[in-house]
């Protein structure tokens, strides 16, 4: 009898279970309330040039040339564009340049600008440049690319390796429809011997 007496009435089950229904039924509706912040993405990165007109984020983005073949593809995680200077501006993007003769190079930096024109960017930050089918890259502070001469060139140190070699120089110079570079000034170089 007295084990009896310390349960909850019926009546006290009935309220406890009403007062769990509607915390329950207010978390939901909580979530469903937020779920329009949660997912909507950051704010608008803003900059010295001004705040951007649009920004996009997951973005893969390709160029064709004036005969319609693919130049040059782009991914980068978030895009702005600022229209007092007309710059679209990437974070962490990844280029793929393509050459009329089928050569493919990548190229990738901590953040890249386009040009007004679109024909131009610019990578900075620890920027590489990759010719996979010969297996180099070269490193440098700044590179700049122009698509419509596929051009790349960095006036900054680049460090030029393919296998064990490595290369430095205070300027560089790539063609990708040539599939050629050079490197200039106080050019310095390691090439260990061959193993047979």
């Amino acid at each position: 009898m007295a084990f009896r007496d310390r349960l909850p009435t019926r009546r006290t089950r009935a309220r406890l279970g009403i007062l769990a229904l509607v915390l329950v039924l207010g978390g939901v509706l909580t979530l469903i309330d937020q779920r329009n912040t949660l997912m909507s993405p950051g704010p608008a990165p803003d900059s010295e040039e001004g705040v951007p007109d649009y920004y996009l984020e997951g973005v893969s983005y390709t160029r064709f040339d004036e005969q319609g073949r693919m130049a040059q593809t782009m991914e980068s995680p978030r895009v702005s564009h600022t229209p007092a200077d007309d710059v679209t501006r990437a974070t962490t993007p990844h280029f793929t340049l393509l050459g009329d003769d089928g050569n493919r190079w990548t190229a990738d930096g901590e953040r890249a600008t386009l040009g007004p024109d679109g024909n131009t960017f610019e990578l900075a930050g620890n920027a590489v440049l990759r010719q996979p089918a010969d297996g180099w890259q070269l490193q440098t502070d700044v590179l700049h690319y122009d698509v419509p001469a596929r051009h790349a060139w960095s006036d900054s140190e680049a460090i030029f390796t393919q296998n064990e070699q490595r290369t430095r120089g205070d300027r560089f110079d790539g063609w990708v429809d040539e599939d050629r570079m050079t490197l200039e000034g106080n050019v310095r170089g390691f090439h260990p011997p061959i193993r047979q």
